[in-house]
C-alpha cells in the first residue's frame, strides 16, 4: 500500500513538473529553484539565429517554433530543422503532446500561428514519424481530431492545427505551407 502510494505521488509530481514549461526562451545558465538546470547548451535564444524562430527548453530539452509568417513545406520545414541537428518534432507521448500544447496556448506569439507541422506523413500504408529518435516508426500515440485522418494517402503529413481542431492532428497535404516545431535531436541509446 505504501509503495503504491509513493509510486502514485512521484508521477503525479512527475506530471506536474513536466507539465510546468518554460515561457520564454531560455538565455542564461541559472538553475531553477528545485537546483535542477533550466538550461540546455544547444538549446539558443533563436534557431540559427533567426528571431521568427525562438527556442525553449521543455521536458528535458530545446523545441523551437516558427512564428511571423514563417512558413514552409513539410520537406522544407524537415530540412530547414535539420540544418542545426535539429528534427521536425515527432509527439511520442502524451505528456510531450500535452507540454507542446500548454506552452503554445500561454506563450504570446505562438498561439497566434493556427497550424504547426510534425515529422508525422503517410507511407507504406500507415502514419509514421519521419525524424525522432526513432525514425520511420509507426505512431504509437496519437491525437488526431474526431475527423480525421481523412486522407491515409502518400503525400499527406501531420500537423497540428489550432485554428479547427484545438491543438489536435489533422492530415494536411505535405506541399502545403504551415509554421513548424523543430526539436533537439537527441539520440538514445540502442
Amino acid at each position: 500500500m505504501w509503495l503504491k502510494v509513493f509510486i502514485s505521488n512521484h508521477l503525479m509530481f512527475c506530471a506536474i513538473f513536466a507539465l510546468t514549461p518554460t515561457v520564454s526562451p531560455v538565455n542564461d545558465n541559472l538553475a531553477n529553484s528545485n537546483g535542477l538546470s533550466a538550461y540546455s547548451e544547444s538549446c539558443p535564444d533563436y534557431f540559427r539565429n533567426d528571431v521568427r524562430v525562438p527556442c525553449y527548453f521543455l521536458l528535458e530539452k530545446c523545441y523551437c517554433f516558427s512564428t511571423q509568417l514563417f512558413l514552409m513545406t513539410w520537406n522544407d520545414a524537415k530540412y530547414y530543422c535539420r540544418l542545426n541537428n535539429y528534427t521536425l518534432i515527432s509527439i511520442e507521448t502524451k505528456m510531450e503532446d500535452d507540454v507542446i500544447h500548454e506552452h503554445i496556448n500561454n506563450t504570446e506569439g505562438l498561439l497566434e500561428q493556427p497550424w504547426f507541422w510534425t515529422s508525422g506523413s503517410y507511407s507504406e500504408n500507415q502514419w509514421k514519424w519521419s525524424t525522432g529518435p526513432y525514425p520511420g516508426q509507426p505512431f504509437t500515440y496519437t491525437n488526431w481530431a474526431s475527423t480525421r485522418p481523412v486522407y491515409n494517402l502518400d503525400g499527406y503529413c501531420t500537423e497540428i492545427n489550432y485554428s479547427t481542431f484545438q491543438g489536435r492532428w489533422a492530415d494536411f497535404p505535405c506541399d502545403f505551407t504551415n509554421f513548424f516545431i523543430c526539436e533537439e535531436n537527441i539520440t538514445l541509446p540502442v
